[in-house]
């Protein structure tokens, strides 16, 4: 029997010391699971932040082509109108044009001139 306390006796500090090895490893594994699990965590918030700003950046760059088309468009609008009055203007420059909207819209006449002022509708003629 004593043979069997020294073999334990030797073999005790070498047993302590694996299962010491076999904790730290143990520990650093853990460790190491920790880490990596809040390391993906962080991953997955960051991408989920990038994707909600990229899709809110992607609505607002629609929001504002659909804006630049309705103000292209009111451009268009303004232009044709500035060129009509452009137009207007040059005519008002023109003397047989005044007078003729003069005669056409204020019922005035040139000396001598009579003016007949027929029915729009086809009721107003019965």
């Amino acid at each position: 029997m004593q043979r069997h306390d020294k073999v334990t006796a030797l073999n005790e500090n070498y047993v302590t010391q694996e299962k010491k090895k076999q904790e730290r490893a143990r520990r650093r594994k853990q460790g190491l699971l920790r880490r990596l699990t809040v390391f993906g965590v962080l991953v997955v918030i960051m991408f989920t932040v990038m994707i909600a700003t990229l899709t809110s950046q992607a609505a607002q760059i629609a929001e504002k082509k659909e804006e630049k088309q309705a103000v292209e468009q009111r451009l268009e609008e303004v232009k044709a109108e500035k060129a009509q009055l452009s137009d207007e203007v040059n005519k008002l420059q023109d003397p047989d044009y005044i007078g003729e909207v003069a005669r056409r819209d204020y019922n005035m006449s040139k000396p001598g001139e009579t003016i007949f002022k027929l029915p729009d509708n086809k009721e107003e003629s019965r």
